[in-house]
């Protein structure tokens, strides 16, 4: 490619016209004309000057609609005018009638080569508007009359090429053939050529410098689209289908999320009703108790105030009996009297010495069941001696002498007991622990197991809560991303390589993974949770620059692992890849990391066994959560089986404790002192029985009168207190009547309750031993009338929830039903329906299209890159540098007073596009233009594209190859420096210019626009042809001399046809200037030397 040479005449290596032939075209019956590197081609109007170049240009473009543009944009000449040598005269319209043949033959010099070649044309014409026209070319020859004449005839088409067929290389018929001979003779120059030639001969004042650019000095350069506008409509169309599955499941998660809390509602209706009817049990043994306690203490009351009625009466009568007899001996035999009172005294002390032998025989009953424990305690290894010495004392309580010596005795065996009682109960504290350690386990695999019923793992807290927080801040950003949990999108292609690859990963299972345009934003909210300290040891995978790992290598651990997610498999091919497969531990030590299908592990010159307990539950594969669920319901059974046992335990230790209670001892200590008053009747028997010994000797009228009185006293007392003791008796047995009616109520009611919640504790299975936990610990802080109280009231609102969810659920359900066609009922009945397609959407579906996304993403942003942004920016790089190129060529040159320097900047209408395009950030790193600094940057330049991209339609069409043209988006300006210094824009003063100051820019920009045609050839040495017709108007000498200093610097051949008023200031500058002169018949050419012919 040849480059710009402003340095004065070396201009390098090129194709030039060095001679024409013309032959009967128009006044040019047959004339060859001589070309320099400059030439001037002068004359009158009508001489022929256009003609010439009419001529040249009908041969090089291979066109006839284009004679004469520079006299008018709708010029009348025509082929038949020039061939048939149109007169204008009404009489005698052509010059030449008949059949005509003429040629126009440009002979060429390749310099490069030294060797000439001519492209020519050779036209029949049988009749006025019957032209035919081929061209040709023939290499290593010079122009000859043999060539085209026979004799003094022209030759025809058909002859010339019979004649010179050894010569013809080429032979063209059509515009198209003779174009591409053209094009590839010349230098292989572009189609820019052919419309170029035309532009040049007719110069047109600049209006418009955008479209004046457009014509002159920027070219179209085609950007095809149709591959990237299809790959967009591709991602688009399937960025859509995963929205809508996307979409779906969002509903069909709600759908899960009604139906879970209608069901949890259902679960805690049983519970709360488990609850409720478990308190109302509670609550009638209550009342029974409270009824039982009364009656018996009711009957007690009865039995006491019966006791004391019956022995207020015999006293009453014992004493109305002493006294009516004492009043009797008072007059008769007073000491008679007062002996029988006597023995009456001893009957009754003997009574209370009965009694008190029936208290004696009820401690021996008790001392019995002392004993009973004692002996059981007596088995224990090293029992306290105080024991054995308690027990031999109450062995034989016939022999007790000091009782407050057996009293202190008892006393040490019952704080003995309450030790060993403590320790039991410490003990029976322990395994209960244990028990409500393994029921709270139980209790969360039971939570574990439904989670895994509803195909959801559990990860580590800082996972699920550094997951869900990135999640949350793509919805908030608008992000269509999700993030993964590493072992979700994995699988595992051969299973008996599972554990490896399980105990292998370990933790990194659970690394969290996004795509590479949104790992800076991940890691932002990571830091933002290990600063709040609610995040670590959670691993977020950088998934940038990995296309080495695309494929696993040759016998690693990589092999054994699938994924539909890109990443993930470029992640573990990375990890895995370097982890060989051995069938044999002996061979682990020939690689660096190696790892057999048993676990054992080899690196960093260290083997070691990988804990089972890591691999033992799994993770990858969409079916982890089978497996996890067939182990936790082994657990869950391994759990039962220990509770059992723990729950035998403490029966035992329960039994244990029985020995260990007080209450017999206790019972003993306090009735030891019968024992006491006991002796104490008897003593009292024994002074009655002297007494009346006594009185049987010895007795005073006077003892007796004071008797009297104190008779009479008692025996008053004696009747009143017997009224009150009858209407006591009357109130107890009314409330016991009513509380025995009560009392049975209450059996029965109890019956009920208790059969309603052994049924429940059935339907409840493994269940109730937590809701009797958890009602035990709640019962234990209120009251059961409390408890009820507020659970009819939680069961109620629970209810109400239930049912609105259900309602919720049904309504989702009838949606997803009208909106995709859905053939489930709407209804609890239908759920299995819908949760299957969740299901598959989850596992299977969601991640297909992601892929497919992920691929029609890369796709289009790829052909985006290389196709749109690489190519357009290219472009408009290469059109400023053609901008710098011309502006160093015009730097030193004056034109009159002023210097021009074009400009180029960024369109006020597109500039956003343009700052888009020259932003080197994408092209350069190569990051994604759908996310990171660039997408952010550009985003609304990049979705509106994209949205005209995908639409189809003819407008759109248009404004798309508006978008696809690199000049579309940069505006333009000729800057005018004055001599002063000053400055002004051509745009603002164009109006305001004469015709010489708005030509100069013309000519400089259309040579510049040859340059840039010439040296972008491909075919090395091309042609430097460049005409202009009527060239000049109404310039000063001043700028013409400017024009043609800047011209001569160039690579280029310059043929300018200008009247002869402009010879003084062009000629002296050309190498060559002609005359064309005309005698009305015929047109000939003449050399100009020094202003001589």
């Amino acid at each position: 490619m040849r480059s710009w040479n402003c340095t004065g005449r070396g201009k390098g290596l090129m194709k030039k016209l060095k001679r024409m032939k013309l032959i009967n075209w128009h006044r040019f019956e047959n004339c060859v004309i001589d070309f320099g590197e400059t030439t001037l081609l002068s004359g009158e109007n009508g001489a022929g000057k256009t003609t010439i170049l009419d001529a040249i240009q009908f041969v090089v473009i291979c066109s006839a609609n284009f004679f004469n543009k520079a006299a008018h944009d709708n010029g009348k000449r025509s082929l038949s005018g020039y061939v048939r040598c149109k007169t204008g005269r009404e009489n005698k319209p052509y010059e030449r009638t008949g059949e005509i043949s003429a040629h126009v033959a440009l002979e060429f010099y390749e310099e490069s080569r030294d060797r000439y070649f001519i492209v020519g044309a050779v036209i029949d014409s049988a009749t006025e508007g019957q032209e035919t026209a081929v061209r040709y070319l023939m290499d290593n020859c010079r122009l000859s009359e043999e060539m085209f004449f026979k004799g003094k005839t022209p030759r025809s088409i058909s002859e010339f090429r019979s004649f010179n067929s050894k010569g013809i290389r080429q032979w063209c018929k059509t515009q198209t053939e003779a174009r591409k001979m053209i094009k590839a003779r010349l230098g292989r120059i572009e189609d820019k050529f052919f419309s170029l030639i035309p532009k040049a001969m007719a110069f047109k004042p600049i209006d418009d410098i955008k479209e004046f650019v457009y014509t002159y000095v920027l070219d179209a350069k085609e950007v095809n689209i149709d591959l990237l506008r299809e790959n967009v409509r591709s991602y688009q169309d399937l960025e859509r289908t995963l929205e809508s599955v996307k979409r779906r499941m969002e509903k069909l998660e709600q759908i899960e999320g009604f139906y879970e809390e209608a069901q949890d509602c259902v679960k805690r209706d049983g519970m709360y009703e488990f609850f409720l009817s478990q308190a109302e049990v509670d609550l009638i043994k209550e009342r029974i108790q409270k009824l039982e306690e009364e009656i018996q203490a009711e009957e007690y009351r009865k039995k006491q105030l019966t006791s004391q009625l019956e022995e207020t009466e015999k006293e009453r009568a014992q004493k109305q009996e002493i006294e009516t007899n004492l009043r009797v001996e008072l007059r008769q035999n007073q000491d008679f009297i007062a002996l029988e009172e006597q023995k009456k005294e001893l009957e009754r002390f003997l009574e209370e010495e009965k009694n008190c032998l029936e208290e004696k025989r009820i401690l021996k009953k008790s001392i019995k069941k002392s004993l009973d424990q004692m002996d059981k305690l007596l088995e224990i290894k090293d029992v306290d001696p105080c024991v054995r010495e308690c027990r031999k004392i109450l062995e034989s309580i016939e022999e007790i002498q000091n009782v407050p010596e057996a009293r202190a005795l008892l006393d040490q065996v019952i704080q003995y007991k309450n030790q060993m009682y403590g320790k039991v109960q410490r003990k029976l504290a322990e395994v209960q622990i244990r028990l409500r350690e393994r029921q709270t386990e139980r209790e969360q695999l039971e939570g574990e197991i439904q989670r895994l019923k509803r195909k959801k793992l559990s990860y580590p807290e800082a996972v699920e809560r550094l997951t869900e927080a990135v999640r949350e801040e793509f919805q908030r950003l608008g992000r269509k991303a999700e993030p993964h949990v590493l072992c979700e999108v994995l699988e595992i292609a051969d299973e008996s390589w599972r554990n490896a690859v399980e105990g292998y990963l370990n933790t990194q299972r659970f690394y969290i993974l996004v795509e590479p345009e949104n790992f800076d934003i991940a890691l932002g909210i990571y830091d933002r949770l290990r600063r709040e300290k609610k995040a670590y040891g959670a691993g977020l995978i950088n998934t940038q620059h990995m296309e080495d790992f695309d494929e696993a290598p040759e016998g690693t651990l990589a092999q054994t692992v699938t994924s539909k997610n890109k990443y993930a498999r470029r992640y573990i091919n990375m990890v895995l890849g370097k982890v060989k497969m051995c069938q044999r531990y002996e061979d682990l030590k020939k690689y660096s990391t190696s790892i057999t299908r048993e676990c054992m592990r080899y690196q960093n010159k260290v083997a070691s066994a990988i804990k089972p307990e890591i691999f033992r539950v799994p993770f990858i594969g969409k079916n982890a959560f089978k497996v996890q669920l067939e182990q936790a319901e082994k657990k869950r059974e391994v759990l039962n089986e220990e509770l059992e046992m723990l729950q035998e335990k403490i029966k035992n230790l329960e039994f244990a404790a029985d020995p260990l209670l007080t209450g017999e001892d206790v019972d003993v200590k306090y009735r030891l002192e019968i024992l006491t008053r006991l002796s104490q009747v008897k003593a009292l028997i024994q002074k009655c029985r002297e007494n009346i010994k006594t009185l049987e000797k010895n007795s005073t009228l006077i003892e007796k009168q004071i008797q009297l009185e104190v008779l009479e006293k008692i025996r008053t007392e004696i009747e009143k207190k017997a009224g009150d003791l009858n209407r006591q008796i009357g109130i107890a047995e009314q409330k016991i009547e009513n509380r025995k009616e009560q009392l049975q109520a209450g059996i029965q009611e109890k019956l009920k309750f208790q059969a309603h919640t052994a049924d429940l504790t059935q339907k409840a299975g493994d269940k109730a031993l937590n809701w009797k936990k958890e009602y035990e610990k709640q019962t234990s802080q209120k009251t059961f009338q409390q408890f009820k109280e507020n659970y009819e009231k939680q069961r109620k609102s629970n209810w109400t929830r239930k049912e609105n969810s259900e309602a919720f659920m049904t309504e989702q359900m009838v949606q997803y039903k009208s909106e995709y066609n859905f053939g489930a009922p709407a209804s609890m009945k239908g759920y299995p329906e819908f949760a299957a397609v969740y299901d598959r959407l989850r596992t299977s579906e969601l991640l297909d299209y992601e892929e497919k996304v992920e691929a029609a993403k890369q796709a289009a942003e790829e052909e985006f890159r290389e196709q749109f942004l690489a190519k357009l920016q290219e472009n408009m790089k290469q059109a400023q540098g053609e901008f710098k190129e011309l502006n160093r060529a015009l730097k030193d040159i004056a034109f009159s007073s002023e210097q021009y320097e074009f400009l180029y900047m960024p369109s006020k209408k597109y500039r956003s596009y343009y700052e888009m395009l020259m932003d080197d950030f994408n092209v350069v790193q190569g990051e994604s233009i759908f996310s990171g600094i660039f997408h952010e940057n550009h985003r609304e330049v990049i979705d509106e594209l994209f949205e005209r991209l995908a639409i189809q339609n003819d407008n759109n069409s248009k404004t798309l190859d508006e978008f696809t043209d690199y000049r579309t988006y940069m505006d333009y300006d000729i800057k005018i420096i004055h001599s002063d210094g000053s400055y002004s824009y051509y745009s603002k003063v164009c109006e305001e210019k004469s015709g010489g100051e708005t030509q100069t820019p013309f000519y400089v920009t259309v040579a510049a626009s040859f340059v840039q045609l010439y040296s972008n050839n491909i075919g090395g040495e091309a042609a430097g042809l460049v005409m202009f017709d009527e060239a000049f108007n109404n310039m000063d000498d001043e700028r013409i001399g400017g024009v043609l200093e800047f011209l001569k610097r160039l690579p280029l051949q310059i043929l300018i046809a200008a009247p002869p008023d402009k010879i003084q200031y062009i000629g002296p500058q050309m190498e060559e200037t002609l005359l064309i002169m005309t005698d009305e018949r015929v047109s000939y050419v003449e050399e100009y030397y020094n202003g001589r012919v």
